[in-house]
């Protein structure tokens, strides 16, 4: 038995052999039509990229619809995938509260200048997103949420003289909060609950409260280094009615400076 399965093994071994050496031999082959896929990918990119810019440049009236349109394909060709920019839209339904509510990709800011600036267009610094009626500002690289306020509106002047706006999020003015220590505990307890779409711990920063104007509260939340520099810094404005309607977290333009 062992010498009629001797010519099999052989067989075997010859064809294990040959396969090894095939991967030894197109492997790198592979990898380098990978890469030829990879930069011709990218110059096709770029070109677009370089075309489109300059279609914004000719024609820089924001309003026209060239412009619009333009400024539209450049923000979709320079955003990451589809598939990474999927926690970030999960970490502003949450943030809402609205697990089903549509979240606009609107664009993204720059690597190349301290102020998320610059030309790096395969390299996003920020991103921004619109979600009933409120803007975010996420960072690509964590997908944390690092600004939150009312989205951008337009609006005009009609025949009459009066001005029109488009509309407004829905803020909560209830009422239910009468103070600050009540609102303090609800933003203590969002901040928390909701830490990982923020990236922040609060329970290792020192709290401070900033002051108030009709149904807002306005709280920050810092931690300083050994020298005493701020080198984490969260603000929010808080409704009466218990709804965090704008959320800054400095602690990354701090890491700039």
């Amino acid at each position: 038995m062992k010498h009629k399965n001797k010519p099999r093994l052989l067989l075997v071994t010859f064809i294990l052999a040959v396969i090894a050496i095939l991967a030894v031999v197109l492997a790198p082959r592979l990898v380098s039509q990978s890469k030829v896929v990879q930069t011709l990918q990218s110059s096709v990119k770029d070109k677009e990229v370089a075309e489109l810019l300059a279609t914004m440049s000719k024609n820089p009236n924001k309003e026209s619809q060239e412009y619009k349109e333009a400024r539209q394909k450049f923000c979709l060709l320079t955003a990451r995938p589809v598939k990474e920019r999927e926690k970030a839209i999960a970490n502003i339904r949450e943030f809402l509260g609205m697990p089903d509510i549509p979240v606009e990709f609107i664009c993204s800011r720059f690597v190349g200048k301290p102020d998320d600036s610059g030309t790096d267009y395969n390299n996003p610094a920020s991103e921004y997103y619109e979600a009933a009626l409120f803007s975010f500002n996420i960072d690509p690289k964590s997908n944390y949420i690092i600004e939150v306020g009312e989205a951008e509106r337009r609006w005009g002047t009609k025949e009459d003289g009066t001005r029109w706006f488009e509309n407004m999020p829905e803020y909560d003015y209830s009422g239910r909060y009468g103070t600050v220590e009540e609102v303090k505990k609800i933003a203590e307890k969002f901040l928390t609950d909701h830490k990982g779409i923020f990236g922040i711990d609060i329970t290792k920063m020192t709290y401070e409260f900033e002051g108030t104007k009709p149904g807002n509260f306005f709280l920050k939340w810092k931690a300083v280094d050994t020298n005493g520099k701020t080198k984490e810094l969260v603000s929010i404005t808080i409704t009466n009615g218990g709804q965090i309607i704008v959320y800054d977290n400095d602690t990354y333009d701090l890491a700039k400076n």
